[in-house]
């Protein structure tokens, strides 16, 4: 009786370990494999909010492998070996990953979920992601407040149980589109409710060969908490499935 305690409590290490490092594995042998690649300026907390959070809700019930990752040397290992790749970064990315991740989406091999951090105009030596992944970027935002969310087009399967408006506390990204950029479809917009100012929160890059879709939400651990939130988490993996 002691050694199954010993063991069951073993077990329970082991699995909560897991729950903490991000990574959620799937024992359906045709799981969807997705990847999270986060980390960069403190302002975010990666692990906890897109490496945890989205990632058990990405990992639905053991429906889907979910792998997180820090390391843009480590991504170009798994990239292989994945589905849907979440970004939610904001560091620098290596030379060698840059060009595998652009191999892999151009070659229609790996679709794309672009969320909050990596919506931005982070990297001024890589122009080409944001006009032909990302559609456009972001150089500011609104304060940290409640600001209110329209979806635009209801119809989409992306916004399928969503709200048609909703509020959220957050960070409204200043997102703009590039006119040099690839086409985009705007699902969801937000609304400042002090400066009444709009922005895409929520849209499809039209690339030729993958799947992308863009979400500027995610700051804070409110907006990760938002059913919501979720919903447009869950659904953008089916539709990118």
């Amino acid at each position: 009786m002691k050694k199954t305690g010993i063991l069951i409590i073993l077990l329970s290490i082991v699995i909560s370990a897991k729950a903490q490092d991000g990574n959620y594995i799937s024992k359906k042998k045709n799981a969807t494999k997705v990847t999270i690649l986060g980390g960069g300026a403190a302002s975010h907390d990666f692990l906890k909010l897109f490496g945890i959070a989205d990632g058990k809700v990405l990992n639905n019930k053991g429906r889907n492998t979910v792998r997180y990752t820090e390391d843009s040397d480590e991504l170009i290992n798994l990239l292989p070996n994945t589905d849907i790749l979440m970004l939610t970064n904001n560091r620098p990315i290596g030379a060698d990953a840059k060009i595998k991740l652009f191999e892999e989406v151009n070659a229609g091999k790996v679709n794309l979920m672009i969320n909050h951090p990596s919506t931005w105009y982070n990297w001024k030596d890589w122009p080409e992601y944001n006009k032909q992944l990302v559609g456009g970027g972001a150089r500011s935002h609104e304060k940290l407040q409640e600001f209110e969310v329209v979806v635009s087009n209801p119809d989409h399967p992306i916004m399928k149980g969503v709200p048609s408006r909703f509020r959220i506390i957050d960070e409204l990204y200043r997102w703009e589109k590039d006119p040099e950029g690839v086409d985009i479809e705007v699902l969801a917009i937000g609304r400042g409710l002090e400066s009444g100012d709009e922005y895409p929160v929520i849209w499809i890059a039209k690339h030729s060969s993958s799947q992308i879709i863009g979400n500027t939400l995610g700051h804070d651990e409110r907006a990760h908490e938002h059913e919501a939130y979720k919903t447009i988490l869950r659904n953008s993996l089916k539709w990118l499935d």
